[in-house]
C-alpha cells in the first residue's frame, strides 16, 4: 500500500477525521510498524500536498480537509 493509500485508510477508521496523534496511531496498526520523526513529517507533507486547505498544496487530488482550520492538527476525508 502507499503512503496515501494508508493515510485515507487510517482516516476512515476514525470515522472521517482525525487528530495528527490518532493518524499516526492508526498508521502504526495498519502497517505494524513504529513511526519515526521522519514517517510522521512524511504523513504530515502528503496531507498537506493533497488538501486545498493548506499552503502546501500541490495541486494533486484534494482528499483532505482542515476540520478545525489550519495550525489545528486535525485533518478529515473530503
Amino acid at each position: 500500500m502507499k503512503q496515501l493509500d494508508i493515510i485515507v485508510k487510517a482516516l476512515e477508521n476514525l470515522g472521517g477525521k482525525g487528530t495528527y496523534s490518532e493518524i499516526y496511531a492508526e498508521y502504526e496498526i495498519i502497517t505494524n510498524s513504529k513511526l519515526t520523526y521522519g514517517r510522521k513529517a512524511g504523513i504530515r507533507k502528503t496531507i498537506e500536498n493533497h488538501s486545498s486547505d493548506s499552503m502546501n498544496y500541490k495541486g494533486n487530488t484534494d482528499l483532505f480537509y482542515s476540520v478545525f482550520g489550519i495550525g489545528n492538527g486535525v485533518w478529515g476525508l473530503r
